[in-house]
């Protein structure tokens, strides 16, 4: 019982099989989601596995090498009978196999609140699930007297910057994360550089080095999501002699300036579920929750 690719007459049956434990009308979008996905090239045919019986498919799994050394797994789904968890067993770790020899060094699933069955078998195959992560979301509808908020930090952006001092300051502000910290130090920073440059449209106009009198604070990555044309908040972070002194919030309130005066409808960014004062500082100025993912993480050394 070997996984191999799946053929592209095959590819529409392993993405329902994948997604049948959905509502009907949620897994019809996202089979035509996952069809668009290969149309387009963003996800590799190559990364997609079957597991085939004589009367058709009995696995699916999908996973997708991503810039920066990392990846995106799909957990995999097979037919329901008594050989469905060893079937998932080989299709998973197939996959990571193949994952590995790819250079990967971080692969993630993150599972909607509704698919959290389907962590079993990645937890079975050396994911740990780490956390959950808040999506959320800012009309910039933003108050009139925050327009005359004191300014003290000065932006440099990634393209006309000191880049070593921007990498070495993005270094800093990993130091006792509240963030998602099990992903330290797993990537280079190149490597995370590259893997930030990957997510949507990346201007280096939106990417920004803040410093107080001289000195480095912190950095700002703001990317445009192609699908809607709205800026997401890809990082924020503060050094940590820098920290609890409303910088954050600074930065912040000036990318919600920013993505105004260029007529963005909406700002969002994501959180560690676990990371209250980001928590506080987001819903303070006006971020509203509205979509949450479980986090699987599975890191490979060496």
């Amino acid at each position: 019982m070997t996984p191999e690719p799946a053929q592209t007459s095959e590819l529409a049956a392993a993405f329902r099989l994948l997604f049948n434990r959905l509502p009907p009308e949620d897994a019809d979008t996202r089979v035509a989601n996952a069809l668009h996905l290969v149309q387009t090239g963003e996800l590799d045919p190559r990364g997609v596995f079957v597991l085939r019986g004589g009367a058709g498919l009995l696995g699916a799994q999908v996973c997708l090498p991503v810039p920066g050394a990392s990846a995106l797994v799909w957990p995999p789904s097979c037919v329901e009978d008594a050989h469905a968890r060893e079937r998932e067993d080989v299709l998973l770790r197939h996959a990571l196999a193949y994952l590995r020899q790819r250079g990967v060094k971080l692969a993630q699933a993150l599972l909607a609140p509704v698919e959290g069955t389907l962590g079993a078998s990645l937890e079975r195959n050396g994911f740990v699930h780490i956390t959950h992560l808040w999506y959320l979301q800012h009309n910039l509808e933003i108050p009139v007297q925050w327009l005359a908020w004191p300014a003290r930090l000065e932006f440099e952006p990634y393209d006309r910057c000191d880049r070593a001092v921007f990498h070495e300051t993005l270094s800093r502000t990993y130091d006792q994360t509240q963030d998602c910290p099990e992903v330290n130090g797993v990537r280079g920073i190149d490597e995370v550089i590259v893997g930030h440059q990957s997510q949507g449209r990346y201007d280096p106009e939106r990417w920004w080095l803040a410093t107080f009198e001289g000195r480095p604070v912190g950095v700002m990555m703001l990317m445009e999501l192609p699908e809607t044309g709205d800026w997401d908040v890809s990082y924020m972070g503060v050094v940590p002699k820098w920290r609890q002194q409303g910088f954050a919030r600074e930065m912040l309130l000036r990318a919600l300036f920013e993505a105004r005066a260029a007529d963005v409808l909406n700002v969002t960014l994501s959180v560690d579920g676990r990371n209250r004062p980001a928590w506080n500082l987001y819903r303070g100025v006006g971020f509203e929750p509205f979509d949450r993912r479980e986090v699987y993480l599975a890191v490979f050394r060496g």
